[in-house]
């Protein structure tokens, strides 16, 4: 799985380290952008009650969610990186030569994990204008990600699973021309297809194959539960927790990746 890397996420936190006044407080902070959940915790060798603890804390709890499948926390670390953005643009030149020394590294870091930082000013006046700042995915995947699919895709060949295999190759063809419904539809087939050769059976029932699973204890009860959900919203139009469907696709290529990964795991081969 993956989500802002560990580049880009330094690179917030440092920024809002550096000039705390920047927002009125932490926790408002953390709770603006959805952060101040008491799941996202990670054991990190900090003084979990200085401001650099309870920052950091919450961030990196989060990327393990997201790491392991959660929407929601991708969602929110997309969010804290464009406020944070938004906030330390307010007042400053967008001119090409008068940008601030930190912009040009932390637009390259995003690009490296696939998204576009678009900024947008409203208002003629320096003093009164407003800025805002979205977060857009490229066409083309995250560099580890697509190594990711890659390795995936390499792996059925090797296996002879040629229908998984065409599926995924599919789903990235399509999000690449940014045709994010038949790119979900190839998703979901390339898992109901793997979820079957899981089992050894051609047929590609996914609610009785991970029932099946679950059963000769190849997955966990909580496991198989985790894969129906994420099969039943991969062709959902809804693009919730994610504000747009091309954020939600793309979340849904990881999370294809991560399961697909999960899957071959249990084949012995």
């Amino acid at each position: 799985m993956t989500t802002l890397s560990d580049p880009t996420l330094s690179a917030v936190l440092e920024l809002i380290y550096a000039d705390q006044s920047k927002f009125h407080s932490l926790e408002g902070l953390l709770l603006s952008v959805d952060l101040k959940r008491p799941e996202y915790t990670a054991a990190m060798w900090v003084n979990a009650e200085s401001y650099w603890g309870r920052l950091v804390t919450p961030v990196y709890g989060a990327r393990m969610a997201a790491l392991a499948g959660s929407a929601e926390a991708d969602q929110a670390l997309l969010n804290l990186a464009e406020l944070t953005a938004q906030k330390f643009l307010r007042g400053e030149s967008l001119e090409r030569k008068q940008l601030p020394p930190w912009l040009p590294g932390f637009r390259a870091a995003l690009l490296t994990d696939g998204y576009q930082l678009r900024i947008e000013r409203t208002g003629d006046q320096p003093g009164e204008a407003t800025i805002r700042c979205r977060l857009r995915p490229t066409h083309r995947l995250p560099l580890q990600l697509a190594e990711q699919i890659a390795l995936i895709e390499t792996e059925l060949e090797l296996r002879g699973q040629h229908t998984p295999l065409d599926h995924l190759q599919q789903a990235t063809r399509c999000y690449s021309r940014r045709d994010y419904a038949a790119c979900e539809e190839h998703l979901r087939a390339a898992l109901d297809h793997l979820t079957a050769y899981a089992v050894g059976t051609p047929e590609p029932d996914s609610t009785k194959n991970v029932r099946h699973l679950v059963d000769t204890s190849r997955l966990t009860v909580r496991d198989g539960t985790r894969l129906l959900r994420d099969l039943r919203i991969m062709t959902s139009a809804n693009p919730h927790p994610h504000r747009t469907r091309a954020d939600a696709t793309r979340f849904r290529i990881q999370l294809t990746a991560t399961r697909a990964k999960s899957l071959l795991s249990h084949i012995e081969f």
